[in-house]
């Protein structure tokens, strides 16, 4: 499951800390340390999957190497007190690739720095056990923005006060809004959200997810486990946070059980179906739980925090004018979704669906009410929306395909630039040398075929199977148009061509077309 963690943490010479050994060890490398004479050496520490140094493009060549960068950032800070650095602890979700997951963290990075202006040394981390799922990301940044003769003023907007905690919470909200793109692009359902429980239990209150919303209610929050605590854990001892957090959790699903009960009693969730009652959901959770099986329980409830009782949350006449208004907002996000130039990629003339929309708000303002016309919305926007993802198919694949050529030109320059670096093991031992040359070739490898897969899917045949999905969903498009033109017809429509508006307009696939998709 996906979670979510962004923690922004400084490094300040006041408490004893150095930039260039929290680099060292976060990359783990041999650095050593002009100011104090001291080498710092995790070249043998477990755990780093890769480490990469970005910069803005005016920056100095310097800043993209750790030991220099660092050495620099050692040099500029004077005083006794100085903040050297500050690192943004991420997330990565286990459910994407090391591929992926790279992707992500360097996506992020540079987001970071377009806004901020400094260098940050990314170093990428797996689970400390097999199997695990704390994949994380440590991107230290400079305290610094670096332009092209090096580093210049404080990015004091970091530093806290009321322009801090803004920008914070636009970080924690870029990095939600970054991994949910990739998981979203990798074809995974889960998602992260970086706001806290109160906030995500009003934004479900006000889109009306009341199932949502009860599970959020009053949910206790487990406490942090820490490094002891979850190496007591793991070998099955004793521990007071586990047994702790194991409690909270068997409270949460009691209370979640109990809330979805009486909201289906008051009419706000589907009854449950036959054999899988309240009672039925109190002994399945209390199995998965280990718990003994007890039967009975009351799962009385009279009100969800922060809702006030159930039975007030909306009257029947609220809820179809809602209904009402969604149908509304729909049709006129569909002719916005019209509007865009992937309409012109696809050699149809759409002329039911044209008039259809020509008249958008006087149809919706007269047939919002019926149930039939909000059924017919939904499927017409779900039908353009698949009309949209067909047509830009191929444009998305060509944008793929340049993408991963990208990435295999700058995988094989990685592998150039070690080679040119380290052609020996150096201070490494030999088996280290080996394994982080053979990273760097697999990562080719794997970038050459990903990029093979793409050239397949923008050969000529390929570009004409998606011209002819595109004409399909067209068609099927039209055919919906022309039919909601003869349910729901206007005065606005008198005039116009029958052959338009008649339900049982037939519209035949061209008997051939030229490949348009662009």
């Amino acid at each position: 499951m996906a979670i979510y963690h962004t923690r922004i943490k400084m490094f300040s010479r006041s408490k004893g800390h150095s930039a260039v050994a929290a680099a060292a060890y976060r990359a783990g490398l041999l650095l050593f340390d002009d100011m104090t004479g001291i080498k710092h050496d995790y070249r043998r520490r477990s755990g780093v999957v890769t480490t990469r140094c970005f910069a803005p493009v005016h920056a100095p060549e310097w800043a993209t190497e750790p030991q220099q960068l660092w050495r620099e950032v050692r040099l500029k800070e004077k005083r006794k007190d100085s903040q050297e650095a500050r690192e943004f602890e991420i997330a990565l979700p286990c459910e994407l690739t090391d591929e992926q997951r790279s992707e992500l963290a360097w996506d992020i990075c540079r987001d970071l720095i377009s806004r901020y202006g400094f260098a940050i040394q990314a170093s990428i981390h797996e689970p400390p056990t097999r199997g695990g799922q704390n994949w994380h990301l440590h991107a230290l940044a400079t305290t610094r923005r670096i332009r092209e003769d090096g580093l210049h003023d404080k990015t004091r907007e970091l530093d806290g006060g009321a322009s801090g905690k803004a920008e914070v919470e636009w970080v924690r909200e870029m990095v939600a809004s970054r991994t949910n793109d990739h998981l979203a692009a990798a074809g995974h359902t889960a998602r992260v959200d970086h706001r806290n429980f109160g906030d995500q239990l009003t934004a479900a209150i006000e889109e009306g997810d009341l199932e949502r919303a009860a599970e959020l209610a009053g949910r206790e929050a487990t406490l942090p486990m820490g490094k002891s605590a979850t190496a007591l854990q793991r070998i099955g001892a004793d521990c007071a946070i586990a047994d702790a957090n194991r409690s909270i959790r068997q409270r949460n699903a009691q209370r979640r059980s109990d809330l979805r009960h009486r909201m289906a009693e008051n009419g706000y969730l589907p009854a449950p179906s036959e054999g899988h009652g309240h009672e039925q959901a109190l002994r399945d959770r209390q199995r998965e739980l280990g718990q003994p099986i007890a039967l009975g329980g009351s799962g009385s409830v009279g009100s969800i925090q922060g809702l006030g009782p159930l039975t007030d949350l909306r009257t029947p006449a609220e809820r179809q004018d809602a209904k009402r208004a969604e149908a509304r907002t729909a049709f006129s996000e569909a002719t916005k979704l019209w509007a865009e130039d992937f309409i012109a990629t696809i050699d149809l003339a759409f002329a039911a669906t044209r008039k259809l929309l020509a008249h958008h708000a006087e149809r919706a303002a007269t047939f919002a009410h019926l149930p039939s016309f909000r059924a017919d919305v939904r499927a017409f926007m779900k039908c353009l929306k698949r009309l949209k993802e067909d047509a830009m198919r191929f444009r998305r694949r060509l944008e793929t395909e340049d993408r991963l050529s990208h990435l295999v030109s700058q995988a094989q320059s990685e592998l150039t630039r070690f080679d040119s670096e380290h052609p020996h093991p150096g201070l490494w031992t030999k088996r280290q040398w080996q394994m982080r040359r053979a990273r760097r070739l697999q990562a080719i490898g794997q970038r050459q075929d990903a990029h093979q897969k793409a050239v397949e899917a923008t050969k000529p045949e390929a570009q004409a199977d998606y011209t002819r999905r595109a004409l399909q969903t067209g068609v099927e498009l039209e055919r919906l148009s022309a039919s909601m033109l003869a349910r729901y017809p206007l005065q606005s429509d008198l005039g116009l061509n029958k052959q338009a508006v008649t339900e049982d307009a037939q519209f035949d696939m061209p008997a051939t077309r030229g490949p348009r998709l662009q």
